[in-house]
């Protein structure tokens, strides 16, 4: 998401004035902005100057939080800041604002390393990714929680270095475009290791026990399936243990329920191809009930166990049509939030019966209610889990619908307290002030003040009217 990943539309042609297009994620928000890839730090130190700027990278923000028409946008995704090493002593790596995140894992795996936690689009640069709250799942989920220095540029193009300890560092580490550009980051780094990978389709009444001793745990609601007792898609990681091998438990193919079961795995598939019979599929999920267990134990070099515990990446493998072009990423709108970890079960199911009830209006919710479990505390003022566990819910619609995603997401944060903001993908509302809290606030407004005099970094509107700007 380098720097919440606004991305310049492929092909598109620069205006009178040199402008070229801007836009989110899927398209939702678009602008016209100055782009500019800087070829050197010289380079990028002269862009510094002249009209107000932001900076963008490999598009994954889905609340077009980068798209600022009107200012010099620094293309930092497309830029040539490629540096990254690795230090074996502090067991650390460092890299600069166009390696992507799949570029350090390589690197990383070489010294039989690996990222501590990551997102599931790899193309993101790392400091996009960290500076936008991205997440995995399990401990120390957030990725800007690994952080342990970075250096940035104020509005002068000077370099302003902060080490973890430092009192303005937690702001810094995860700050979403009230910093930037961010030079150069150092992250803590995690032995490569095997894991036991269990997937199952079952009912949330099992998710604890299933789920008991792991490690890492993420779970995908079918929404309108029985809200007393819903059907989800459970995967949890747990350490290798002895005399626990793969398996495969799922009824024949050419059964029913096998048929069936095959439908809930490609759900997301079924409803862009057949969005007219979305509910109707997740209710005959629902009244066949299936059951199935899948268990694999990942490669200690996998590049991405978390969220394909199959043996190397999707792209090394035979294409698979229905996971790839036709998977929920690429063809929906996403919305994210996190909620206190303890009432997660509560939202899900407040969700489910929103949804009920704006289904006569003519929306339905695509196939999956994503539960992503954050098991510890972040020290990040900004993190989706400050202060305590959370769970990241990722809601999904068809793109026209993505207000009706807003309007739920209002609804959780006020019927439920402690609703944070996922930076890349809520709708960044005044709601959010008050649990951010007032003190977290104004150190942040104060540290961007202090580093960006007026026509220089320019943060969104949304996040201008939160911080006060």
């Amino acid at each position: 998401m380098g720097r919440f990943g606004g991305l310049m539309k492929g092909g598109a042609k620069a205006s009178a004035d040199g402008q070229s297009e801007v836009r989110s994620w899927m398209g939702v928000f678009t602008g016209l902005a100055h782009v500019t890839s800087p070829p050197s730090e010289a380079a990028l130190i002269g862009a510094l100057e002249g009209r107000p700027y932001s900076c963008i990278g490999q598009s994954h923000s889905y609340n077009g939080i980068q798209v600022i028409p009107g200012i010099t946008a620094l293309h930092l995704g497309k830029a040539a800041f490629k540096d990254a090493h690795y230090d074996p002593v502090s067991k650390t790596a460092t890299c600069g604002p166009s390696v992507s995140v799949r570029e350090l894992k390589e690197l990383l795996r070489a010294h039989g390393r690996r990222m501590l936690n990551s997102g599931n689009y790899m193309a993101q640069t790392v400091i996009g990714a960290l500076m936008g709250g991205t997440h995995g799942y399990g401990e120390q989920a957030v990725m800007a929680q690994a952080v342990t220095s970075l250096t940035f540029l104020d509005g002068r193009g000077q370099k302003v270095t902060l080490n973890r300890g430092d009192p303005d560092f937690p702001y810094a580490a995860l700050s979403f475009g009230m910093i930037g550009p961010i030079f150069s980051v150092t992250l803590r780094t995690a032995p490569l290791e095997s894991f036991q990978s269990d997937a199952w389709v079952t009912r949330l009444s099992k998710k604890a026990a299933l789920a008991r001793g792991a490690i890492a745990v993420t779970a995908a609601i079918v929404p309108y399936s029985d809200p007393a007792d819903p059907l989800i898609m459970l995967h949890t990681l747990r350490p290798v243990r002895a005399g626990k091998g793969p398996r495969q438990a799922r009824a024949p193919l050419l059964t029913l329920k096998g048929l069936i079961e095959a439908l809930l795995r490609r759900l997301w598939a079924f409803d862009r191809m057949v969005p007219a019979a979305r509910y109707w599929l997740q209710r005959a999920a629902d009244r066949i009930d299936p059951r199935s267990h899948r268990r694999l134990i990942t490669a200690p070099d996998d590049l991405d166990y978390l969220y394909d515990p199959e043996p190397l990446l999707k792209s090394q493998r035979a294409p698979d049509l229905l996971t790839g072009f036709f998977s929920t990423t690429f063809t929906a709108y996403n919305l994210a939030f996190f909620v206190p970890l303890d009432a997660t079960e509560a939202v899900v199911r407040f969700i489910m019966e929103e949804a009920r009830r704006l289904r006569p209006l003519g929306f339905v919710l695509k196939s999956l209610i994503s539960v992503r479990e954050c098991a510890d505390a972040s020290d990040l003022p900004f993190a989706g889990n400050f202060g305590g566990p959370a769970a990241a819910i990722d809601l999904f619609a068809d793109v026209r619908d993505y207000a009706w995603l807003e309007r739920l997401q209002r609804a959780v944060s006020s019927a439920f307290p402690g609703v944070r903001p996922h930076w890349g993908k809520s709708a960044l509302v005044e709601d959010f002030a008050a649990v951010l809290g007032a003190q977290h606030l104004a150190a942040m407004r104060a540290l961007h003040l202090r580093h960006y005099p007026p026509g220089t970094l320019m943060p969104h509107p949304a996040v201008r009217r939160l911080f006060g700007l």
